[in-house]
């Protein structure tokens, strides 16, 4: 299992033949299928992104899985960006 992790049990404190699954959600937050509820938080997210880091929208679309027409309005609606449209 590695070296002990934040939040991880002790090793020592699982019982023996105990069956332990860890799932790392970090780098694949997009492979599992969302709630559809969820794709509000994901475009404000994508918009509070762009407001920091001003990212093109191919790389929009790759980061919070949107479509190309939803990227391109997170950059118009961008008053930073407006000057390069």
């Amino acid at each position: 299992m590695g070296a002990l992790q934040p939040d991880l049990p002790s090793p020592i404190m699982i019982p023996q033949n105990w069956h332990l699954t860890i799932i790392d959600l970090k780098d694949y937050f997009f492979t599992i299928p969302l709630h559809l509820g969820a794709a509000p938080k994901i475009a404000f997210t994508a918009k509070l992104s762009h407001s920091f880091f001003h990212q093109n929208a191919a790389a929009l679309c790759r980061t919070f899985a949107l479509k190309r027409l939803q990227a391109k309005d997170i950059i118009a609606a961008c008053p930073d960006c407006q000057h390069h449209n």
